[in-house]
């Protein structure tokens, strides 16, 4: 058996955050969605299907020892697991890289695998026709609604992002048809092979979040750094684990308070951060307070507040108050009251 991770959207939801670096490789809890879902099956060989800001892979891909494998132009899941046809001629363990799962979540798929032909993942969510929903006959799939109506949804359970695909998984997306918006779709190619015999099973995993709203990616780094706190996860590559708080090699806290869990890798001085708050190394924070927010590599925040935000590497926050925002990369925002906003460009407000 190999394993794989799709890696290759941009995050459009998460923009602008997302100009500088795709949404598995935003930090998130000390590291990154992407090494966070590498480290559960990393005691495989495990295959990288990347595209946008491919080259950000490749650094990575020597470190933790994983293959890439470019998707070219992305058209759908399917077509993503598709590109792996040459490359794989095994079953596959199958990861989203952008989701949040939990840290039992690989050896309960796979414990799962010798029952069925294709497993996957699901969890209740409390509006399943956001996401693609999983119809059951008999304890078995026998179809993936994609996006339904609401109030036509099957059921409340939905694909997570995670599964185990026999290799009959590809002659199922040969034949699958262009999907609506004209993809490739694994979900058509998994109700494919329901509709044909397949033995299509399930496993309910929870909690589970897909990362790809600001507050949702927020989400997801809480449930990550309660695993790190909890002893259900090791602390990254290069973090000590002090009480609640991940202090990183290159960490610096002077005359601040700190409320964990928190993550410290950048420079924090005279100010508050916490719960829930990551500093990227390169990051500084003076006569701050920071609260369940992200602070990235090469920023820099100043008698500043901020609150539930993503702020992009080298930007600038100073003498303003952020609350549910996100900033574009190397802007700067100066003497501004800004809530619920996404900021594309460099802003000073009067004061």
């Amino acid at each position: 058996m190999k394993a794989a991770l799709l890696a290759a959207g941009k995050g459009k939801r998460l923009r602008p955050v997302t100009e500088a670096r795709p949404k598995p490789l935003l930090p998130i809890a000390g590291s990154t969605l992407f090494e966070y879902n590498f480290s559960l099956i990393s005691d495989l060989q495990v295959y990288a299907v990347v595209s946008y800001r491919k080259e950000l892979f490749i650094d990575l891909s020597q470190r933790l020892n994983f293959k890439i494998v470019d998707q070219g132009k992305p058209m759908g899941t399917g077509h993503a697991v598709m590109k792996l046809r040459d490359e794989i001629r095994d079953d596959i363990l199958l990861i989203y890289a952008d989701i949040y799962l939990p840290p039992d979540s690989v050896e309960r798929i796979l414990s799962y695998r010798d029952r069925y032909d294709h497993v996957v993942a699901v969890t209740p969510v409390e509006r399943p026709w956001e996401f693609g929903v999983v119809e059951l006959s008999s304890g078995l799939l026998r179809r993936i609604v994609e996006k339904p109506k609401k109030g036509e949804e099957p059921s409340n359970l939905i694909v997570a992002g995670a599964f185990f695909l026999s290799q009959s998984i590809f002659d199922h997306l040969m034949d699958v048809t262009l999907s609506p918006r004209g993809e490739i779709e694994l979900t058509d190619a998994l109700t494919l092979a329901a509709s044909r015999g397949e033995r299509v099973g399930v496993v309910t995993i929870s909690p589970w979040v897909d990362a790809g709203r600001p507050s949702d990616f927020l989400l997801a780094q809480k449930y990550l750094m309660n695993d790190v706190i909890s002893g259900e996860r090791s602390p990254p590559e290069g973090y000590v684990l002090e009480g609640d708080i991940l202090i990183s090699s290159t960490g610096v806290i002077e005359s601040s308070e700190l409320e964990g869990p928190s993550v410290v890798a950048g420079l924090l001085r005279e100010s508050t951060l916490g719960p829930y708050s990551y500093l990227e190394a390169d990051s500084r924070v003076t006569n701050s307070k920071i609260l369940n927010s992200i602070v990235m590599r090469g920023s820099s925040i100043l008698k500043s507040e901020v609150a539930d935000s993503l702020i992009a590497d080298d930007g600038v926050v100073e003498g303003s108050t952020l609350t549910s925002s996100v900033t574009a990369p190397s802007s700067h925002i100066v003497n501004c009251k800004i809530e619920g906003e996404k900021v594309w460009e460099s802003r000073a407000c009067v004061t």
